[in-house]
């Protein structure tokens, strides 16, 4: 609370003195008052901030007084009752009283200075100076929604903002989510930018929208969350290289493979295949040109290109430096080959064992299927032994899970596996088995934890969701970018997919024998081997007693 001083105006008492003389003569003599002299005060102006505050002094009035009387200031005109006085002349706001440029300018007051008998008065001008007081534009959080099926440019939402000044306002949006190669902002209104949405991939994008008045800025979070649209898939199956038995360099189907099994795809979108029992290791361009990347004859050799020897390769997997990990099967070992062609043993003496170790101490059983997982780390089915093993990049081999043939979900040696065969590593480091001969699909954690996902264990064929679903000896395994994992059965001769959620499907092949190439359901194979992702609904398979290479497109029609 302000406090100011308020001081009564004194009153100036004068007396007349008598004095009697005391002669005989008994006159008397008297003496008068000196004169007073009003004071004098003159007009005044001051300056003031309208932001003064109502405690704050914004000026002193000034009077003067000839008899040098004390003075005594009191306002008697008060424009609005904004202000006050001290007796000292002090002015200042009345508490709790501001002062706005934009509504008055100026204020004219009347000033009165007494010296306790006599009085003079003065017009007093208070003029408020206009400060700056630009205030921030407001904009608050705000949602809309977009079909999933929406064409670029449409307009999603139209974002509110507001200015209290009238500024003009201008727009710019800013990532949060990865989403500005989706959306741009004209005006004030959020376009689809790329023309393509997919509520199954994310459901809900995020951005920031900055409102600028050219001097402040205010930012809100916009969420535009996508809504899904009913989707029919079109799956159509084709052959992409290969024809029948061989080995030839070409290009398409005048290539020939030998009983082809596992394969993968590097960052340029080739194609590897583990060629089985023409001991080497294909490369296919996506446009089909095939050539051989290593090996061509059985044996053991490391080396460049065909000078290094494989003896049935069986699968392969990729590191995400584009190096190729073989599961070398009849020779017991594991190979790596770097993009320069380069063929190294990772791990593995060439007898046939489980002991676990270190590079060529350690020893494997007739190893089938090879995952590589997001830290470099090499997983193997060792169908022999019925064991998951893992090999550091270091060669450092040691048993993750099984030991001993059987079907038993557990932890670590506890588990019991039935001649695993391809593997996959998911998003989460999970790696997904299949648990060929217990015609199950099961799931090891990076700690070694065994679960069944689908599959009864029955030889059979049925769609359906978990444990319900049976397969017939699911040979290999693949994983998109949403963690669906797509199988190759190949006792049914079909390929299956399986959903988070564990709803397995058939995506393509009736379960005849053949090689014929169509829609999904109306497609052949003939022992649909391998299984490897290329992104964006696009999959290889290895057909390999047709010794085919089939591609499995699947496009979402919204």
């Amino acid at each position: 609370m302000k406090k100011i001083s308020k001081t009564l105006i004194p009153f100036a008492i004068s007396a007349v003195l008598m004095f009697t003389n005391c002669s005989k003569d008994d006159d008397t003599t008297t003496i008068a008052e000196p004169t007073n002299n009003a004071p004098k005060i003159e007009a005044q102006s001051f300056n003031v901030s309208e932001s003064v505050a109502d405690a704050d002094i914004f000026g002193t009035v000034k009077a003067t007084d000839a008899d040098k009387d004390e003075l005594s200031f009191s306002i008697t005109a008060n424009s609005d009752n904004l202000f006050e006085i001290t007796k000292t002349g002090a002015l200042s706001l009345v508490e709790g009283k501001t002062l706005d440029f934009e509504t008055k300018a100026s204020h004219e007051i009347t000033v009165e200075v007494t010296d306790g008998k006599a009085k003079a008065s003065a017009k007093i001008t208070i003029k408020v100076i206009d400060v700056d007081e630009n205030m921030p534009p407001v904009i608050a959080d705000q949602t809309f929604s977009v079909a999933e099926n929406s064409t670029s440019s449409v307009v999603i939402g139209t974002v509110v903002a507001t200015d209290p000044d009238g500024d003009t306002l201008t727009y710019t949006l800013a990532n949060s989510t990865g989403a500005l190669a989706e959306f741009e902002i004209t005006g004030n209104e959020i376009k689809l930018k790329s023309g393509f949405l997919d509520y199954e991939v994310l459901s809900s994008h995020i951005v920031t929208v900055t409102v600028n008045d050219g001097a402040l800025t205010a930012s809100a979070q916009i969420t535009i969350n996508v809504t899904d649209v009913v989707e029919t898939s079109t799956i159509t199956v084709s052959t992409f290289a290969g024809n029948s038995s061989g080995y030839v360099d070409a290009t398409g189907t005048a290539a020939r493979f030998a009983l082809p099994s596992g394969c993968t795809v590097d960052s340029h979108g080739n194609l590897f295949i583990a060629d089985g029992t023409n001991h080497s290791i294909r490369k296919v361009t996506p446009v089909g040109v095939v050539t051989t990347f290593a090996g061509g004859s059985p044996g053991y050799t490391d080396g460049t290109g065909t000078a290094a020897k494989f003896n049935y390769p069986y699968d392969i997997a990729i590191d995400a430096n584009d190096n190729l990990y073989i599961a070398d099967s009849n020779n017991n070992r594991i190979r790596k080959i770097t993009p320069a062609r380069v063929v190294t043993t990772l791990a593995g003496s060439g007898v046939s064992g489980s002991a676990n170790g270190t590079g060529t101490a350690a020893r494997f059983s007739t190893p089938r299927g090879i995952a590589v997982d997001a830290s470099g780390n090499v997983y193997v089915s060792d169908y022999g032994n019925h064991r998951i093993r893992k090999v550091t990049s270091a060669g450092v081999v040691t048993t993750l899970a099984g030991g001993t043939v059987g079907f038993a979900d557990g932890t670590g040696l506890s588990a019991r596996f039935n001649h695993p065969s391809g593997l996959t590593v998911n998003s989460n480091g999970d790696i997904y088995v299949c648990d060929n001969s217990n015609h199950r699909i099961r799931r090891i954690t990076p700690a070694g934890v065994v679960a069944t996902i689908v599959g009864d264990g029955t030889v059979g064929f049925l769609d359906n969701t978990g444990t319900s679903a049976r397969f017939s000896y699911p040979r290999d395994i693949t994983v998109d970018a949403n963690d669906n994992l797509y199988v190759t059965d190949f006792g049914n001769r079909r390929v299956r997919k399986i959903t988070p959620a564990k709803v397995v499907t058939t995506i393509a092949g009736n379960g005849a024998t053949g090689s014929a190439d169509g829609n999904g359901p109306s497609a052949t194979f003939n022992s649909a081997y391998g299984i490897a992702s290329a992104g964006s609904g696009v999959f290889y398979v290895t057909d390999n007693g047709s010794s085919r290479i089939r591609k499995i497109v699947i496009s979402n029609n919204h």
